[in-house]
């Protein structure tokens, strides 16, 4: 067996080939970035041929990276974007674009009148909320859109990615469980939702552990033998477990371009009374767990729409500089409802906008809003989760790109009263998938073994004054439920 776990990360914006060792240590990575495209200003498409090429290229340039051997991999595991959907022909042509999670112009069917009575069954089965950010409603804009007359194959985007890799067309149990197409009472693709959204002459992948072998590749002709294709999992899943959170109660949130607040709440599925999402956290060892989920629309995107779009900072570290340079916002929220309101709210039509300003409000004000925006918007989620789990959380595990930003993980702290810890491996949601292969192929041995591998970076306490957080985090829910009840 080789030394070495090839981790792909299909993510929204990159397609990255990451290599790790036997101590969970990134060897090397390698990104290539796809393009963003945008039919109108609430679509969102991805070229699932882009993708495909990007994969090639990076895996090309993380062995030759990383100085190894192409037979030194022990095998390929898969992490992914979730709810971008899409439908490829047998031959594993797309059949449309990709429809990715943030693209909302499916709401109008969603809104249709034989699906929305059924809104209470879809949730009590699928675990979550109806909304077309979830797979089931862009499969069927894709199906009544596309022109092909032949037959289609339904997929999230790792099941896209082992279809071309290994000619099987399968899921793991934490993808379907996005999809709102899958009953995760029985654990199987729900006959009566696929009718409602007109999908039954649709093909749907095998559902499958996340720790399975899936099959083998040669990545067309790349390896000079085939490797095996075992692991996979969601993006944010994979990092829940990377993040070791194993046992009841223990919860992360993952900063990315969205966000991702998970709790694992064990082996019963339990149904919210807040609105947020129940979700299978994974598959394992012919075992399968359960989270409550509360997923956050814009997170790191707000940052970089103050850097690409408003030129409010010239880089993403420099939004700390910016924000600490002044004591307080003076009252400034910003509210990033780029393309509308995820958890606890779903609100689809709901827009961004920026509240409070005074005549003396400035750029740095307003960059202080937007990285406060993100720890209001975890704090939206975490108080009706811990009311649903009935629990308290003293801790809070955090990974991702933006946990790098100091100001933004201690006013989280604050506004949370919460301790955070941070891990400092960045790609987290890959080498979930990556311990999820290693423990298919005999890689690693056991979570025992796994659980050695951990390592942790900073760690954030409340430094502020109780009742001044609770101001703070007041004004926020003030204009957020003016922004909703005023469209």
């Amino acid at each position: 067996m080789g030394n070495y776990i090839l981790g792909i990360d299909q993510s929204t914006t990159t397609t990255k080939a990451i290599i790790f060792d036997k101590k969970a240590r990134v060897v090397a990575r390698s990104d290539v970035n796809h393009a963003q495209i945008h039919p109108n200003s609430d679509w969102v498409e991805h070229d699932p041929e882009e993708i495909w090429r990007n994969l090639l290229t990076a895996v090309r340039n993380v062995v030759e990276k990383a100085g190894i051997g192409k037979e030194e991999i022990a095998c390929i595991c898969v992490t992914n974007q979730r709810e971008t959907t899409m439908l490829w022909t047998e031959e594993g042509k797309p059949a449309y674009n990709a429809l990715v999670w943030q693209d909302i112009r499916a709401e109008n069917i969603v809104c249709r009148d034989e699906i929305a009575k059924e809104r209470d069954y879809i949730t009590s089965v699928t675990g979550l909320q109806l909304s077309a950010y979830f797979s089931a409603a862009k499969a069927a804009w894709i199906k009544e859109h596309c022109e092909s007359a032949t037959e289609l194959y339904f997929g999230t985007m790792d099941s896209w990615v082992l279809y071309k890799l290994t000619g099987r067309h399968v899921t793991d149990y934490s993808n379907a469980s996005r999809t709102q197409l899958f009953n995760i009472m029985d654990l199987k693709w729900d006959e009566k939702i696929i009718r409602l959204f007109g999908l039954e002459q649709v093909h749907f992948p095998e559902v499958l552990f996340s720790d399975e072998i899936y099959g083998e590749t040669t990545l067309e002709g790349y390896f000079d033998h085939p490797i095996p294709v075992a692991g996979d999992m969601g993006d944010s899943h994979g990092a829940l477990f990377a993040q070791q959170c194993w046992n009841k109660g223990m919860g992360k949130c993952t900063f990315g371009t969205g966000g991702s607040i998970m709790m694992n709440i064990g082996e019963k599925p339990v149904r919210s009374k807040n609105r947020l999402n129940t979700s299978i956290a994974w598959g394992m060892d012919h075992v399968v767990e359960y989270v409550f989920e509360g997923t956050i629309i814009n997170m790191g995107n707000t940052v970089s729409w103050m850097k690409n779009d408003m030129h409010f900072i010239e880089s993403s570290a420099q939004s700390q500089e910016l924000a600490e340079s002044v004591d307080s916002t003076e009252g400034v929220y910003l509210i990033p409802a780029f393309n509308g309101l995820g958890a606890p709210y779903w609100d689809s039509d709901a827009r961004g906008i920026i509240c409070g300003l005074l005549s003396t409000s400035t750029v740095q004000h307003v960059v202080r809003a937007g990285l406060e925006a993100i720890a209001y918007q975890i704090k939206d989620i975490i108080t009706p989760m811990m009311r649903d789990a009935c629990l308290e959380l003293e801790e809070l595990r955090v990974d991702g790109g933006p946990t790098n930003n100091g100001f933004l993980m201690q006013f989280t702290a604050d506004i949370l009263g919460t301790r955070l810890l941070k891990n400092d491996v960045e790609e987290l949601s890959a080498l979930g998938a990556a311990y999820a292969g290693g423990l298919a192929t005999g890689f690693w041995k056991d979570r025992e073994e796994i659980s050695g591998l951990r390592s942790a970076s900073d760690i954030y306490e409340r430094r502020m004054d109780e009742k001044e957080a609770e101001k703070l985090y007041a004004g926020w829910r003030k204009y957020v439920e003016t922004l909703i009840k005023g469209h």
